[in-house]
């Protein structure tokens, strides 16, 4: 569900008004059945929340949004405040979502929105959702990638500040994040995967015009590297 302060319950409860979801997919909302009660009624939504204790409980029926329910919020929680208790219980959701997919209960997660400051007031010092989702599945390096129809984007760096980012590239990060891109767009049914990497500066350095060799020294030597792989 998100920060319960934040616009998350919102966006669940006008999304799943959508009849045509269901035909996608069977959704799950992890979270506090009263929060999204009273989003729903803050954009004088029609639906119905059904409280679980458990997923397999859930009917998936249009007009009716089963939510696996923690009860973690209280009544009189502020909406766009931050909040240490919603930050907590957005971890606490997150955390419920990974163990039902790790023990294979649910098929997939779609997180609304975290607050990092909240998250932070809560105890949990996490950048964002990669780095939660990588830390509870035991996963050590992980990246994230963009979707549309037509174009992915997977980052190098995340949720770093930029001179950060430009000091933690170096060419074996670039090449292995070129590799879970192609291996992440195989997965999809993409065979032979188009990849373009970006550069740091301007023009990629316009051959030295540019920055200090960034390009030279960091991403060039493994793109020549997959190239002479074959990738």
């Amino acid at each position: 569900m998100g920060d319960a302060a934040g616009i998350g319950p919102e966006i669940i409860m006008r999304a799943l008004g959508h009849a045509e979801i269901y035909q996608r997919c069977r959704p799950l909302v992890i979270g506090d059945a009263a929060r999204l009660q009273l989003a729903c009624s803050c954009i004088n939504g029609q639906l119905a929340v059904r409280a679980l204790a458990d997923p397999a409980d859930a009917r998936f029926r249009p007009g009716t949004v089963d939510c696996l329910d923690l009860q973690l919020i209280p009544s009189g929680l502020p909406w766009g405040k931050v909040s240490a208790i919603a930050g907590d219980a957005a971890f606490r959701y997150l955390e419920r979502a990974v163990a039902l997919a790790l023990a294979k209960r649910i098929d997939a997660i779609c997180t609304a929105p975290l607050n990092k400051e909240a998250l932070h007031a809560g105890g949990h010092h996490y950048p964002g959702h990669t780095e939660i989702l990588a830390a509870l599945t035991g996963t050590a390096e992980v990246s994230m990638m963009l979707l549309t129809p037509t174009l992915r984007v997977i980052h190098v760096t995340t949720h770093i500040g930029l001179i950060d980012a430009i000091a933690k590239i170096e060419p074996g990060l670039v090449e292995r994040t070129i590799l879970r891109g192609h291996a992440a767009l195989a997965h999809a049914g993409l065979a032979a995967p188009r990849i373009g990497v970006c550069g740091i500066n301007p023009h990629a350095g316009e051959n030295g015009l540019f920055g200090y060799g960034e390009e030279e020294e960091k991403i060039e030597p493994a793109i020549r590297k997959l190239v002479a792989r074959g990738l």
